[in-house]
């Protein structure tokens, strides 16, 4: 029981930092009011992307409506556009390349 209660504190506690704090390279982006973190990867031209603040049912129960999130969270984070044929979701996470062209970076 003492190890229930342990693992439901430290669940708890990281709810109260968001994700992007364990990334130093990471950015928030905010998308229809949810907070998403952003943070490069070591592929050139690759982010992922993932709720910055995850709680509940999100934690357990893989939800598309969050892929698209972070592809658009991606976007706004890096100001490019995210090549779709490059779109990998797992776990409610998305990676993803992104083309910075001036003629196709968002303005």
């Amino acid at each position: 029981m003492k190890r229930f209660l342990t693992v439901i504190a430290l669940v708890g506690l990281a709810g109260c930092q968001g994700v992007s704090s364990f990334f130093p390279n990471a950015k928030v982006a905010i998308v229809d009011g949810i907070e998403y973190s952003v943070r490069p990867l070591s592929s050139k031209n690759s982010w992922q992307a993932s709720l910055n603040r995850p709680s509940g049912a999100s934690l357990i129960v893989i939800d598309p409506t969050i892929y698209a999130g972070n592809v658009k969270a991606i976007e706004a984070a890096t100001g490019c556009t995210v090549l779709r044929e490059t779109v990998q979701n797992s776990d409610n996470n998305t990676i993803a390349a992104v083309n910075c062209s001036k003629s196709t970076a968002k303005k």
